[in-house]
């Protein structure tokens, strides 16, 4: 591992075209800016550790399908979102045709109300 100093302001370059510069230094903060091309995908860590491990699960589930498949005991049943609780996973995309909307059993409860009282910002 390559351990650099740098002060706010300064820069490190990194192969063509990847650009680190520290932005801020605060107590137990850096803050860093990161210039790259487009095609260069920038992930924190524990982000992209998640990715892997999707990717991983999806590459076992799609082998263990050819597998079942190739013996010939794969169930391919097709269930719509209204029958297993799932929600759209996005707020914009549409239910999908002939889904029901789901409702939760019992009375409707209002959401709690967060309190207008706001302690005061810390001096810098």
């Amino acid at each position: 591992m390559l351990v650099l100093t740098r002060r706010p302001g300064e820069s490190i370059v990194i192969g063509n075209g990847i650009k680190l510069t520290v932005v801020t230094i605060g107590p137990g903060r850096v803050k860093i800016g990161i210039e790259a091309p487009p095609t260069v995908r920038i992930d924190r860590e524990e982000v992209h550790t998640r990715i892997l491990q999707e990717q991983a699960t999806d590459v076992l589930v799609a082998v263990s399908a050819e597998a079942g498949a190739a013996r010939g005991d794969v169930n391919t049943t097709v269930v719509s979102a209204g029958e297993t609780g799932v929600l759209p996973h996005h707020v914009t995309q549409p239910m999908p045709p002939g889904s029901t909307p789901l409702t939760s059993p019992g009375p409707q409860t209002q959401p709690p109300r967060l309190s207008k009282f706001r302690p005061p910002r810390k001096p810098r």
